[in-house]
């Protein structure tokens, strides 16, 4: 029977990170487990946008240290994540002036680089851009946009250089635990004893933590996102944006494209995630289209080219789950992140490391992201609401 120290259910982005840094710290019989491709699932789809404008202090500092890696991933991790350092720019409007400023203070006390800038600062960076209904903005320097690919990618490649072991198309089919204890992992391949276990399955996390015996609080929810062609128009916007007004994002995706998604308010649709629709409706591509348009104007005549849909792991909070799990000894999470992961990722996987006792610099309290926090009533608050995390 195979044998490993540490099992990790998931190849995305966060599982990916999680296996390069126990690799890294030194653990030499590592397995990571994916039942389809390195990043097939919700990583494949994600924005990937890369911001760190939270409001939660101990999820602001996993981001400014995952934007610290972004930077400087070469050096630090190895491989090219595909990081563009544009700056990042978010519209906000009226009712949410409070919570803002609380926001903006809180981050810059934990040495965040951002600052509220004026229109007219704004349209010197951006002179396309119509901000008619837009109340304060925010401006991080740093922020930007990465490849999810290349990202998890860089992470697989170098765990499998330390010496880890990949086993992709290899599906996990159950859990052997023994008087409380992880014993094992049961996949298609056979069995693999261990004594840990990361769950960092995703959209899938849910049926893993079952399988230990668990009833964890995580939704399935579909999103859509629109590629828009303006090649012949004009490059796309300077920067990437999280335009609360009009509940969108955008970005630049490469040279000529812009990525589009809708952000909250909107209706969230819970699904299997082995069997959902992944068509994109006709009148998500018009709305999103036409919102996008009332902020460019100049980008009228170019076209929609592609559309598609991802997948959300999504808590009660809009917050991960992270860490040990109590009912099941050697049972760890890494999920839930609820259309947040991939910009923390860098930092999850030094935290989930320091979480197996393998020593680190404790960036974040990772104990306000445990699985018990739902049975306590102590979910993390978020002053914008819904997905604004």
């Amino acid at each position: 029977m195979k044998t490993a120290d540490v099992v990790i259910i998931g190849a995305g982005v966060n599982g990916a990170s999680v296996a390069y840094n126990l690799a890294h710290k030194g653990l030499k019989k590592v397995v990571l487990l994916e039942k389809g491709l390195v990043a097939a699932g919700g990583t494949g789809r994600s924005a990937a946008i890369v911001r760190q404008h939270y409001s939660h202090p101990e999820l602001v500092k996993m981001v400014k240290r995952s934007v610290e890696i972004f930077h400087d991933f070469e050096d630090i991790v190895g491989g090219d994540p595909g990081f563009v350092k544009c700056g990042w720019a978010f519209l906000v409007p009226d009712y949410v002036s409070d919570g803002f400023s609380q926001n903006l203070k809180m981050q810059q006390n934990l040495g965040i680089e951002t600052q509220e800038i004026t229109k007219c600062e704004l349209l010197k960076m951006e002179p396309r851009i119509n901000l008619d209904n837009v109340h304060r903005i925010c401006y991080e320097k740093g922020s930007g946009y990465a490849s999810p690919h290349k990202t998890t990618y860089s992470y697989v490649q170098k765990f499998c250089q330390l010496g880890g072991e990949l086993m992709q198309t290899t599906a996990a089919v159950g859990l052997k635990i023994e008087n409380g204890q992880v014993t094992g992992v049961c996949t298609e391949e056979g069995d693999i004893s261990t004594e840990v276990v990361i769950n960092a399955a995703g959209p899938w996390a849910k049926v893993v933590a079952s399988w230990a015996g668990l009833d964890i609080p995580i939704q399935v929810t579909r999103e859509e996102e629109i590629i828009i062609e303006s090649a012949d128009v004009d490059k796309p916007p300077n920067m990437v944006f999280s335009d609360m007004v009009n509940a969108i994002y955008y970005r630049p995706d490469g040279l000529s494209r812009i990525l589009v998604g809708r952000g909250f308010p909107k209706e969230y649709e819970n699904v299997d995630p082995d069997h959902f629709n992944q068509l994109v409706g006709k009148a998500f591509i018009q709305e999103t289209w036409k919102l996008f348009l009332r902020r460019f104007p100049v980008f009228s005549r170019a076209i929609v080219i592609n559309a598609y849909t991802g997948l959300y792991d999504v808590t009660p909070d809009w917050n991960p789950i992270l860490g040990r799990v109590e009912e099941v000894q050697g049972f760890y999470m890494c999920a839930g992140f609820s259309g947040h992961g991939f910009k923390i990722a860098p930092s999850v996987g030094e935290l989930m490391a320091e979480e197996i006792g393998l020593g680190g610099e404790q960036v974040a309290n990772v104990n306000c992201f445990a699985l018990s926090r739902f049975k306590k009533g102590n979910l993390l608050e978020g002053v914008y609401g819904g997905n604004r995390a």
